[in-house]
C-alpha cells in the first residue's frame, strides 16, 4: 500500500473498501510521526500515573491497550459522551487536540467523503439532527471529521485478532491509520479474512472498510524495538436508530400508542433495508456523480 489509493469492488462494481495509503503531500510522513510521538507519549504518560494498566489490556480485538473517545449509545436511555476518569480523560483530550492526531482524522474523514459520498451525507443527516436535538454531545473532532467516535490504539504492539464490530452503522466505514516503527514487509499487515487478502499496512497509511461485516486483523510486527499503534473512527450504529425512532429508544417507541407498527414502518423489511444500504456504496462509474450530487459541481472539476 502506496500513496495511490485502491478500491476494492464487489460482484457489481460498487466500492465496498479502499485502501486508501497516504496522500501525496511531502509533510505527511513527517506528520505522522509527530501524531505517533504524541500516542506513544499519551501510553508513557497513563502508565506511569496510573491511568492505564502497567501491562497491555487484554479484549476481545487483541492484547493492547485501546482508549475509545467521543460520542456513542450502548443501548442506554440516550446517547452519550464516552466517559472516562479523570486522568485518563485529561491525556485523551490532549491527543485529540494535537494537530497532527486532528490532520489524521480530516485526511480519514475527506476519504470518507470522496469514496463513499452517500454514505458520508447519511451519517452528516444523521448526526446534524443528533447534535441539534443533544448539544451536549462532543464529537471528538468538530469541524474536522463527521465521524463522532474514535479509538485510539495505543499499542505498544497494536495487533488485532480476527474480529468484526458488530456495533458500528451496519454499512458504515471504519477508518483505521496505521502509526508507530515498524517494517510493513514483515508484519502489521491487514487482513480482510473473507476476501482472503493479506494487505502491506505502513505506518501513514489509511483504509476504509465496512468493520461491521468484513472480519479483519493484523499480522504480527518483527524486529528489535518495532511498535504499532492506530487511530480508528467508527459510529455506533444505535445512534441512527436513535434518531429514526424520534430520539427515543425501541423500548419507549414500541411502549408508545401505534409504536409497534412505527417501528415496523421505520425498520422496514430485512431485504428493504439491505437494498437501502447497498445502494449508498458507488460504483466507480456513478462516484462522480454522486460526489457531485452531495458536494456540489466542484467536488467533482478537481
Amino acid at each position: 500500500m502506496g500513496r495511490t489509493p485502491h478500491a476494492l469492488l464487489d460482484n457489481e462494481d460498487r466500492i465496498i473498501a479502499v485502501l486508501a495509503g497516504k496522500p501525496a503531500d511531502p509533510t505527511w510522513d513527517a506528520a505522522v510521526s509527530n501524531a505517533s510521538a504524541a500516542m506513544l507519549h499519551a501510553r508513557i504518560t497513563g502508565k506511569r500515573n496510573g491511568a492505564f494498566n502497567k501491562d497491555p489490556e487484554s479484549h476481545r480485538r487483541g492484547n493492547f491497550t485501546a482508549i475509545p473517545a467521543g460520542v456513542s449509545y450502548g443501548g442506554g436511555q440516550t446517547p452519550g459522551n464516552l466517559v472516562l476518569p479523570p486522568k485518563k480523560r485529561e491525556i485523551v483530550d490532549k491527543v485529540l487536540k494535537h494537530n497532527d492526531i486532528k490532520r489524521i482524522a480530516g485526511h480519514q474523514n475527506s476519504n470518507l467523503g470522496f469514496f463513499f459520498p452517500l454514505i458520508y451525507d447519511d451519517y452528516r443527516s444523521h448526526l446534524r439532527r443528533l447534535y441539534e436535538h443533544s448539544p451536549n454531545l462532543r464529537p471528538n473532532f468538530p469541524n474536522i471529521s463527521v465521524y463522532p467516535a474514535c479509538t485510539l490504539n495505543l499499542g505498544p504492539c497494536t495487533l488485532t485478532l480476527d474480529h468484526t464490530d458488530p456495533g458500528n452503522v451496519a454499512y458504515g466505514l471504519c477508518a483505521i491509520t496505521a502509526m508507530g516503527n515498524f517494517e510493513p514487509k514483515k508484519g502489521g499487515h491487514i487482513i480482510l479474512f473473507d476476501l482472503k487478502l493479506v494487505i502491506e499496512f505502513p505506518p501513514g497509511a489509511t483504509v476504509l472498510i465496512p468493520s461491521s461485516v468484513f472480519r479483519h486483523g493484523n499480522t504480527p510486527i518483527v524486529g528489535e524495538g518495532a511498535w504499532r499503534m492506530s487511530l480508528t473512527q467508527y459510529c455506533a450504529g444505535g445512534l441512527f436508530r436513535w434518531v429514526q425512532y424520534g430520539f427515543r429508544t425501541a423500548k419507549s417507541l414500541i411502549l408508545s400508542p401505534g409504536g409497534k407498527e412505527l417501528k415496523k414502518e421505520i425498520d422496514g423489511k430485512p431485504a428493504d433495508r439491505a437494498a437501502r444500504a447497498l445502494a449508498m456504496f458507488s460504483t466507480l462509474e456513478s462516484l462522480a456523480k454522486d460526489r457531485e450530487r452531495v458536494f456540489g459541481k466542484r467536488a467533482t472539476q478537481g
